[in-house]
């Protein structure tokens, strides 16, 4: 329903789907409905991999503009809570089993109350001239349920699923141009498109993914923008975004809790460039064997360059991985591509890191396939803040011949302090490292 005084537009429940019983929410008190998802996971497959705590997610999701007051009701008294990310600084006041707070605008944030299943509220900007059922190339689910099994799609077409829709389906395309999936609803199932220019993924909510949520594979002048994705089906492998031997990519605006990398860039082919890729004003949440980003694993094709993450939140980064466990943000070179002039900026790494805060790490490679190693050259970290000081950093080449080279920390902090040097924090550099430089 829509309330023109305070432009808040609250989607309605698609049938079967789970009201929370744990929270209720008015924004600007306009009642918006909360959905309870339920992982299908048995306790002891995510405890042995993620896992000391709950699988399931509350999820608010409308749209606004403008300042909002949020008011969540919980089924108890509130004993804490924490909203992230820590860099919006949004002042909760508590009282009883009420929760308010304000935020100036749409935004994604991350809040934890009282040990229950965490809740995100998915603040979507209004849509911009949506497409309207009817017109010539839309694809047009309105609200409520519709069991498609398998979209196919073509060249100069629109998929929207508006707010309100629940799309059970799997999305595929191949060899394709001027492709568009919008909306604010949400898709049960996941996208693989692959040699396709001009794809437009906007505004939808992907969760209940098995393997990768999101495939891209030699796309182009592309691009995932205010996208959801909420990996849970599989106990690993269930990445966010992955654009794999990709130009002119960009991923803005995102949010991801999955269980495996939010995000990870790979180059699978020697004839495929990877150039361009920009992953901007994002929050992740790595849950279970997951980096917030990654460069990597799969690195057995050409040279990966110009790849520029800035402007993100990475709220959790946990369990154990090929290289002895995953990090904050990370490049893993397991093949012999080149990886170069790579830029990380502006980045808030919280306290929820389970093992690494970073990693810059030439395997043999031979964790996913049979390759001679790679190189990596020319990374310059700028305005990064990592919570926790007692994790490590791992910079590691693999021989004379295979470097980590050229790594710039500029005003890089660590629980608080500048980084000037390696004996700042746990830096464990070995022989193959050349030129790290501290500013």
């Amino acid at each position: 329903m829509r309330n023109s005084s305070t432009a808040i537009l609250a989607y309605p429940m698609p049938p079967g789907l789970v009201t929370s019983p744990d929270f209720t929410i008015t924004v600007n008190d306009t009642p918006v409905w909360v959905e309870r998802i339920g992982s299908k996971l048995k306790s002891f497959d995510y405890r042995l991999y993620a896992g000391r705590e709950m699988e399931d997610l509350n999820v608010a999701n409308f749209a606004c503009s403008g300042p909002m007051k949020i008011k969540i009701t919980v089924a108890e008294d509130v004993k804490s809570v924490i909203v992230r990310p820590k860099s919006r600084k949004v002042s909760a006041e508590t009282s009883g089993r009420d929760i308010t707070f304000s935020i100036p605008g749409p935004q994604k944030l991350y809040i934890e109350i009282n040990g229950l299943p965490h809740l995100a509220i998915f603040a979507n900007p209004p849509e911009d001239n949506p497409p309207k059922q009817g017109e010539p190339g839309v694809v047009y689910y309105g609200p409520g349920t519709h069991d498609i099994g398998k979209i196919v799609l073509q060249s100069n077409q629109t998929i929207y699923i508006a707010g309100g829709a629940l799309v059970n389906a799997n999305i595929r395309g191949d060899k394709l141009q001027n492709v568009k999936i919008l909306g604010r609803g949400i898709l049960q199932g996941n996208i693989s498109i692959s040699n396709t220019s001009n794809l437009e993924v906007d505004g939808i909510f992907i969760r209940n993914t098995k393997g990768w949520s999101n495939t891209l594979t030699n796309c182009h002048h592309s691009s995932y923008r205010n996208v959801k994705v909420f990996g849970y089906e599989g106990i690993y492998s269930v990445d966010g975004i992955n654009p794999v031997s990709c130009t002119d990519f960009t991923i803005d605006d995102c949010f991801m809790r999955c269980r495996d990398d939010c995000v990870a860039i790979k180059s699978t082919n020697i004839d495929l460039k990877v150039d361009s890729i920009n992953v901007t004003n994002c929050v992740m949440v790595g849950w279970a064997c997951a980096d917030g980003v990654t460069i990597g694993y799969e690195l057995n094709g050409s040279p990966v360059e110009n790849v520029l993450v800035k402007n993100c939140d990475i709220l959790y980064a946990r369990s154990g991985g090929g290289t002895g466990g995953h990090s904050g943000f990370s490049i893993v070179c397991d093949g012999p591509a080149w990886v170069r002039n790579i830029r990380f900026e502006d980045i808030r790494v919280e306290e929820q890191i389970e093992f690494k805060n970073l990693e810059l790490i030439l395997t043999n490679g031979k964790i996913y396939g049979k390759y001679p190693p790679g190189h990596i050259k020319g990374v310059h970290l700028k305005n990064i803040e990592w919570e926790n000081p007692g994790k490590p950093f791992i910079l590691s080449g693999f021989s004379s011949e295979n470097l980590v080279e050229d790594v710039t920390f500029e005003n890089c902090k660590v629980g608080g302090k500048l980084l000037t040097s390696t004996a700042d924090a746990d830096f464990k550099v070995n022989e193959f490292v050349g030129k790290v430089e501290f500013k």
